[in-house]
């Protein structure tokens, strides 16, 4: 399956995207950072076009075989990636309108301003609303990659260029959490991805 990573700026029509595909080998988990683009629309409108756009994107669209139970031959399903929100207010901006075009997102909200996640927020996989801190992220990120689930290597190859720094952080540095100014909106977006493919179980009922 792939991830639609997105973190939506204060500057409207503005945002970072970052797209992974998550697999299995053998049992295990693996990650790719398959592209890396910061989007620049007029407004909330033509981001939120360009977002579905690039969920249409085929190249980030997976093919499944799916069985019946009764017997009938496989068909191939596509299924697009799931679109990962998260903004600079906390906020749950697009989400409603991306939903009613069919597409599946899910929020993304990090601490409030005294620092502690809101309890309305909990993490839940049915509410399509996660609270989660940056330290949860880079927890996940980490993990991941002791794992050998994401090669260090994904976050400084070419499609990844933007994520360089984010990665020479993480590697540098494994036992604190780097410094985030610069990097937020990447850290974010990536981070979402990680996150949701480490802690929470996706159930598929055909």
């Amino acid at each position: 399956m792939f991830y639609l990573g997105v973190f939506l700026e204060q500057e409207e029509g503005t945002a970072q995207v970052v797209a992974v595909e998550k697999s299995f080998y053998s049992g295990s988990k693996k990650y790719r950072v398959v592209h890396v683009q910061r989007l620049q629309e007029k407004n909330s409108v033509f981001l939120t076009r360009a977002l579905l756009e690039m969920r249409h994107d085929e190249r980030w669209n997976a093919v499944k075989k799916v069985f019946s139970q009764s017997g009938r031959p496989p068909k191939m399903k596509v299924e697009p990636p799931l679109i990962l929100l998260s903004s600079w207010d906390n906020g749950r901006h697009m989400a409603d309108e991306m939903r009613r075009e069919r597409a599946s997102v899910e929020v993304i909200v990090g601490p409030g301003s005294d620092g502690a996640l809101n309890p309305g927020k909990k993490t839940d996989p049915l509410a399509n609303c996660h609270a989660v801190s940056a330290e949860m992220m880079v927890s996940s990120i980490k993990k991941s990659i002791l794992k050998g689930n994401l090669k260090p290597e994904q976050l400084t190859a070419d499609a990844a260029a933007p994520l360089s720094f984010l990665a020479e952080a993480l590697l540098a540095e494994p036992e604190t959490l780097p410094a985030l100014s610069s990097s937020t909106p990447w850290f974010s977006a990536l981070g979402s991805c990680i996150w949701h493919g480490e802690s929470i179980r996706r159930i598929k009922r055909y």
